[in-house]
């Protein structure tokens, strides 16, 4: 079932002077709850890892790339990690950054091995624009994932992901679970990347559908290749028709990103 986890990870790297949310939620809810409370028939595998900068966290990620064909029923990469000014990605505790697509990149080993069955959770500002990091033409990086659009307090990321964590370690599903914070309201929000890809190519499809140049740039190949065949010369209705094609040809070959066979 979509969002049902086994694996929980949380990954921290903050600054000096923060509160160590990461290792906090770990260890007083997720360690806790799941080797004291939670049920034997949905016990959960969990880890955590404090890394220093960029290398360490590209370190820890390749890791469970290697490891994690051996991790089925899902699981959760939690990062308690800020997010850049500028959207481009993370910055880490020794100022070190990390860009959106090379986080994908190595997101996308994981779920591939896990069968689209990684879940990634952030408590950091801005981590919606983790969606930067995708490219259609390869396949998903992540199931789906949970961030905020705006800049968050640390008050709000204890809070809501203490909520989250609980409800997750009761009833072993994260999209159920989600559902239940979001309820109460939550400056976080759930987004699976099915719907990341849908919302961007329909933006790139009426971005194409009303350029005028590139319709014309259509007709015109339609007429080279016509008269190359020695065809009639093709009208605004042939180049339409070839127009239309292609974007759907382009979709198809984007949506597969989404399959997984397994």
């Amino acid at each position: 079932m979509v969002g049902d986890i086994k694996h929980i990870v949380v990954i921290q790297s903050l600054f000096d002077g923060d509160k160590k949310t990461g290792e906090e939620l770990y260890n007083d809810t997720i360690k806790m709850q799941i080797e004291y409370v939670q049920a034997q028939d949905i016990k959960m595998s969990h880890a955590f890892h404090n890394v220093e900068d960029k290398e360490a966290l590209i370190e820890v990620l390749m890791y469970y790339g290697v490891n994690s064909s051996y991790m089925q029923g899902g699981l959760v990469i939690h990062l308690e990690i800020h997010g850049l000014d500028n959207l481009q990605g993370l910055i880490l505790k020794n100022n070190s950054t990390i860009t959106w697509e090379v986080l994908s990149d190595l997101f996308r080993v994981i779920n591939v091995n896990t069968c689209n069955k990684l879940y990634i959770t952030m408590a950091t500002c801005y981590g919606r624009y983790l969606y930067k990091g995708i490219d259609p033409k390869k396949k998903s990086p992540y199931s789906g994932y949970i961030s905020a659009s705006q800049e968050v307090t640390t008050g709000e990321v204890m809070e809501d992901f203490t909520m989250l964590f609980h409800l997750l370690i009761g009833n072993a599903n994260l999209v159920k679970s989600y559902i239940k914070l979001d309820k109460r309201g939550s400056n976080f929000y759930y987004k699976d990347s099915k719907r990341v890809f849908e919302e961007n190519f329909q933006f790139v499809l009426e971005k194409l559908k009303t350029d005028k140049s590139i319709k014309d740039e259509t007709l015109k190949f339609a007429r080279e290749q016509s008269k190359k065949n020695g065809e009639p010369d093709a009208d605004e209705e042939m180049g339409n028709y070839i127009f239309e094609k292609s974007l759907r040809d382009i979709y198809k070959i984007h949506s597969d990103a989404f399959k997984f066979d397994c």
